[in-house]
């Protein structure tokens, strides 16, 4: 009686989607059951929901935020019928008619766009600057330092608001003042990683090795610090979409008619008393987006710490 031979793994005639499936579905298992991970997918998600939003604006509703319509102006949202609510306006319109919808979507892309070319800018100054400051030492090290505790020192949104006072406000300038903002954060735990990681072996064997201190800095240290940049990249989204939003409703961010979150709670305040949704939708937008970015922060620290995780 002949018998039947049953196929093996690494059998020539086995489907390789099957051998590959076990292994990514113990890896997605492995990863859920890290600390922090779970954590770290519901911020991801909430903020990629947030930014899809704000990318498909034009999907999404047909209004156009800068279209003025006096005779609906002040319309509430759709769930207040008996105040005028319609589906025509989703969330309502402003104080000139404008949809609210729309208005927070391509809000929410400017402050995007804006918040997140300030982070690149500010990530590679303190970077570098940390870099610098920790492999170089001495006479270096201590002036760059006091450059980072006197900018940590002084109110930074008022030197802010001096020079967007003294100069036009452009998107070039609101950049350059984002990315101002942040870089003393990244060069300070830059250079403290840097600074243990010089005492490590791996360090001081490519230094008998014959390896240069900027080579040792670039090729091994860097790799080391940057889970250290990614955390701080996490923190300090929320904070810059803040403080442009924070300058916008001063009077001194993005100007109209380009909508911008900061400036439709300028506009709205106007209305707080009998139009709240004017001044509350906008806030709960920015609140919303920051709040996904600290759950995602708050998640990637604990997944890259190996101290937070379980033997």
């Amino acid at each position: 009686m002949a018998s039947t031979a049953l196929p093996l793994t690494g059998d020539p005639g086995a489907s390789p989607a099957m051998e590959d499936a076990p292994q990514e579905l113990s890896w997605w298992r492995d990863f859920l059951g890290r600390n922090g991970a779970r954590t770290f997918l519901i911020g991801l998600f909430l903020f990629t929901l947030i930014a899809g939003a704000a990318l498909a604006a034009p999907l999404i509703t047909e209004h156009d935020p800068s279209r003025n319509n006096i005779t609906a102006r002040l319309r509430p949202p759709f769930w207040n019928k008996d105040g005028g609510g319609s589906t025509e306006f989703v969330l309502g319109t402003d104080g000139l008619g404008r949809d609210m919808l729309s208005r927070m979507l391509f809000g929410m892309r400017v402050s995007l766009v804006l918040a997140v070319a300030g982070l690149l800018l500010s990530m590679a100054l303190g970077v570098t600057i940390g870099l610098i400051s920790g492999l170089v030492g001495g006479r270096i090290d201590m002036i760059l330092m006091r450059l980072v505790d006197l900018q940590l020192a002084f109110p930074y949104i008022v030197l802010a608001m001096a020079i967007v006072a003294a100069t036009k406000t452009s998107i070039g300038i609101l950049i350059i003042l984002l990315g101002l903002a942040g870089w003393v954060y990244f060069a300070r735990v830059v250079r403290g990683v840097v600074l243990q990681e010089m005492q490590k072996d791996y360090v001081k064997a490519a230094q008998v090795l014959g390896a240069s201190r900027w080579r040792i800095g670039l090729r091994y240290v860097l790799p080391n610090v940057m889970p250290a940049i990614a955390i701080i990249a996490t923190l300090q989204l929320p904070g810059l979409i803040i403080f442009e939003a924070t300058l916008s409703f001063l009077g001194l961010g993005i100007q109209p008619p380009t909508p911008s979150l900061g400036g439709m709670m300028l506009d709205g305040s106007q209305y707080i008393a009998s139009a709240w949704w004017v001044i509350t939708l906008p806030g709960l937008a920015i609140l919303l987006v920051t709040m996904s970015l600290n759950i995602m922060s708050d998640g990637l620290r604990q997944l890259l710490d190996p101290r937070l995780q379980t033997v």
